[in-house]
Formats: C-alpha cells, sequence, structure tokens
C-alpha cells in the first residue's frame, strides 16, 4: 500500500477515477497497512466512525472503534466477514477485512456499514417519544418540551461553554457564550478583570468561575462587597488592623488581601468605593504591598483582582467620582454582562434550573410550568434580571399547591393582560416567530456556525471548548458534515 496506486503497477486506472469510484460506493471503505493504519479512506468510512479526512490520517482501525479485534485476525490475515463492531459514538456497525496481496501492499481492504439493528431501535425510540407527547398532551398536564431541559441537554450546556467551571451560569443565548469564551480566556492570565453590569445578572458568578477556571484554582476565593462597608470598615475589611488601631480592635485581624494571598479577590461593587480608599487602594495595585491598619510592617502578597460594579465608571471618571489611573488599573480586561431583558432566550432554562433547586430545598415536587405562563415570564421586562427571576420562582414552588404552574399563579405585576402586546413578539436571539425551540435546535445553530466560521472539526472544538469528535458526532448528528 506505499504506493496507493497513483502511477505504479498495483492500480492501472488513474488515481482520480479509483478515488471517484470510492465515493460513490455505496458502503465505508477504506484501505489499511498490514498494522491496521488507516491509508485512504471514503467520506462513507469516514461518517461511520465519526471523523474528517485529517482527523483520520494516521490512526488505527482499532482506536477508532469500541469493539476490540481478535489479535489472530491480524496475524493470520484471514478475512473478517460480517463483523458486528460499535464505533466510539455508540452506533453498531458491520465490519469486513480483506487481506490485500503484495502488489497491492500486503495491507488491508475494510468495508464498514450501518447495522440495521440500530436503525431500528432508533425508529423504534423515536416512535415512543411522540407517543408519549400525545399521551401528555391528550392529559393536559404536561410541559412542553421547548420549555425543558433534560439530563443530556445540560451536559451538552456544559460542553458548548467555556468549561465545567462556568456550570453555574445558567444560558445559550450568543452573548452569554461570547462573555463565557472570553472569560475563560481572561482566566488563563493573571491580568485585572473588570466586569460590568447591572444588579442581578451573575457578576459573583462569573467571577467565580473565572477563578475555578484559572491557574490559582487551588487558592482562596475571598468575596467582599465594597459598597456595603463604611471607609473604616472597609479598610479594616481589605487590609486588617493591629490590636487597639481603634476602638473595638481587641485582637489582630488579617485582612481580605492576606487571606486572598495565591488566590483570587472578588471586590464587588467598587463603584461605591469613598475617594480616600480608593487612593489606598490603586498603591496595592500597583505594588501588591500594604500594611494593617495601626501597624507598620509592610506585607507583600499575590493576589489577583475580579472587580465587579453595576454603574459606568468611565462616565464617574469624566464626572471625578473615580479616579482615573484606579479606573485603568481595573479595566485591564472588561467583561459585560447584558440584563436579563436581552438573553431572554435563557429564561426558560433559569426557571428551570430554579425549579428543581428550590423542589429540593423545599420538598416540593413542583414539575413543570405551563406554556401560558412561561410567555408572560418571557414578556416581562424583569428589572431585577435573574435575582428577581430567582425570587419570584422560590415564591411560586413555596406557595403551589398544583403540580404545574399557570398564569393565575404568577405576580400580579407580571401577570400581564392578555391584550397587552409582549414588547419582544419579534423573537429573541435564535427565536423564530415568538417560538422556543428544544435545545437541540440551539445546539445545531452553534454547531453550524462554528464550522462555517473555523472550517474543521478541531477548530470549532477549540473555539467551543469540545472535543473534535464531539463536534464530528453532532455534525453527523445534524446532517452538517458537508460543512
Amino acid at each position: 500500500m506505499a504506493n496507493r496506486g497513483r502511477e505504479g503497477a498495483a492500480c492501472r486506472l488513474p488515481w482520480e477515477v479509483v478515488q471517484l469510484a470510492l465515493e460513490r460506493a455505496g458502503e465505508g471503505v477504506g484501505f489499511l497497512t498490514e498494522r491496521g493504519e488507516l491509508i485512504e479512506t471514503n467520506s462513507a468510512f469516514r461518517r461511520l466512525l465519526g471523523m474528517t479526512a485529517k482527523d483520520a490520517a494516521g490512526e488505527t482501525l482499532e482506536r477508532l472503534l469500541a469493539t476490540p479485534l481478535q489479535e489472530s485476525v491480524w496475524q493470520g490475515k484471514v478475512s473478517l466477514l460480517n463483523q458486528p463492531v460499535t464505533n466510539w459514538l455508540g452506533a453498531d456497525l458491520w465490519l469486513d477485512l480483506h487481506p490485500l496481496d503484495e502488489m497491492m501492499g500486503n495491507g488491508w481492504l475494510a468495508l464498514l456499514r450501518q447495522g440495521r439493528e440500530r436503525q431500528l431501535a432508533e425508529q423504534l425510540a423515536l416512535a415512543q417519544r411522540r407517543l408519549d407527547l400525545m399521551e401528555k398532551q391528550a392529559a393536559q398536564q404536561w410541559v412542553p418540551d421547548k420549555y425543558q431541559t433534560e439530563s443530556r441537554e445540560k451536559q451538552m450546556l456544559r460542553q458548548l461553554k467555556a468549561g465545567s467551571a462556568f456550570e453555574k451560569f445558567i444560558g445559550v443565548s450568543q452573548v452569554v457564550l461570547d462573555t463565557l469564551t472570553m472569560a475563560a480566556k481572561a482566566a488563563r492570565v493573571q491580568s485585572t478583570i473588570l466586569i460590568s453590569g447591572d444588579s442581578g445578572t451573575g457578576k459573583e458568578v462569573l467571577a467565580e468561575g473565572i477563578h475555578l477556571s484559572s491557574p490559582r484554582k487551588s487558592g482562596p476565593f475571598i468575596k467582599v462587597n465594597c459598597a456595603a462597608l463604611s471607609l473604616q470598615l472597609l479598610e479594616s475589611e481589605l487590609f486588617g488592623h493591629e490590636k487597639g488601631a481603634f476602638t473595638g480592635a481587641i485582637r489582630r485581624k488579617q485582612g481580605k488581601f492576606e487571606l486572598a494571598d495565591g488566590g483570587t479577590l472578588f471586590l464587588d461593587e467598587v463603584g461605591e468605593m469613598d475617594p480616600a480608599m480608593q487612593s489606598k487602594l490603586l498603591r496595592v495595585l500597583q505594588t501588591s504591598s500594604f500594611e494593617r491598619v495601626g501597624g507598620e510592617e509592610t506585607l507583600t502578597v499575590d493576589v489577583r483582582i475580579v472587580a465587579a460594579t453595576n454603574r459606568n465608571l468611565a462616565q464617574m471618571v469624566q464626572r471625578g467620582e473615580f479616579r482615573e489611573d484606579l479606573y485603568y488599573r481595573f479595566n485591564v480586561i472588561p467583561l459585560e454582562l447584558p440584563p436579563l431583558c436581552e438573553r431572554r432566550e435563557d429564561i426558560p432554562l433559569l426557571v428551570d434550573h430554579f425549579l428543581r433547586y428550590f423542589n429540593r430545598a423545599f420538598g416540593q415536587e413542583v414539575l413543570g410550568i405551563r406554556q401560558d405562563a412561561m410567555e408572560m415570564l418571557l414578556c416581562y421586562s424583569w428589572p431585577g434580571n435573574v435575582r428577581e427571576l430567582r425570587n419570584v420562582v422560590e415564591r411560586l414552588v413555596a406557595l403551589s399547591d398544583d403540580k404545574y404552574i399557570s398564569k393565575e399563579d404568577l405576580p400580579r405585576h407580571i401577570a400581564l393582560p392578555e391584550e397587552k402586546k409582549c414588547p419582544t413578539d419579534a423573537g429573541v436571539g435564535l427565536l423564530k416567530n415568538g417560538d422556543i425551540f428544544p435545545l437541540e435546535e440551539y445546539e445545531k445553530e452553534i454547531i453550524r456556525e462554528a464550522l462555517a466560521r473555523y472550517g474543521s472539526y478541531s477548530a470549532a472544538g477549540k473555539a467551543l471548548g469540545i472535543t473534535h469528535k464531539t463536534v464530528a458526532a453532532k455534525a453527523q448528528k445534524y446532517g452538517l458534515e458537508k460543512q
């Protein structure tokens, strides 16, 4: 097989003709070396294994199959017919192996085809799912699939996001995926990060994800709310104090900078800091050193800063309310979280997440939310963002006497009159004509976009934070292999 028949006597036909014949074959065809390494394969062969031509080069057949082949097959050069095997995707296949003579390179001809039993099983499973759905609809006690997430879909979400460190951040909207991708990249370095966004958008959750996906993940993650403390208390909270430094200081106390040494310090609501505190904090960011309140010893720490604010710091700088030099120290890598009203396609996922959480917390068994209630939640403006949605779902679960939440259960300010039009009926993100689609539709569009943008399974996998094999499997599932 070293020649592969392009010019030698092993194949008298032009190589282009041979390739065309391989592609027209009705089943997967592959040529292997004596050791079972892939040399040449047609697209049907690669599709059954969920691979691209680039990925297949140099691989051995046994590494691409979940079913091991007997060693005697390779040693005895014996044909293998109708051998049932399974690929790494779990699909049932039939394999034929035919040894080639010396003129053909002493290798193997491998033929792959789809297992009929697998096809019938998939068709039966699909029919059963449709029957179950019809029964639920007939009983009028159901939650539309488009408002549910299943365990398989939750696994897909974790794969599509930048990594498992961000799995607490619920959402599949494009703006969320873009932000998480940038956050994952920023987590690899030690630069200061500034997260901006309205209250309740999830800035602390994002900051924790950055810490958990960074090289400092084994270190502490310390949080400080700068808006909740006065100047003196905030200074003591950040830098610590010595015994007797002020009234009530009965012992030495370590500050948050000391406690966060080797880890990450999350400074929330930095826009609320007093100007005097801004000056002291600037020195720490510049030198990584400070003194405790009432102390003389200079302490040096290794801390990564992640700051957050719900205010426009750039405008505050222009008004003289925030130090310009401190702003640029914070704003090395800016990340912005959108309000919930700008990512409404994430509302069903968040509702499902909070339903499950409060069911466990309260010992309730609320199974879902009816379509009319979900449509009202989608139309509401959510000025309190995700935090407000969480509180609403907590109330609904705590007070519910039914298995399903309906529009009558919603708070009065959310249950809009029917004649009032939803301001976002035109659709959000991937919505079409006001509909919410199953998560598979979102997954398909994301995989399609990644393949169109990056051009290969490997590059798309790196961009999405998943393996090229996963991308190949999804592409095969949705018929995107040609793209």
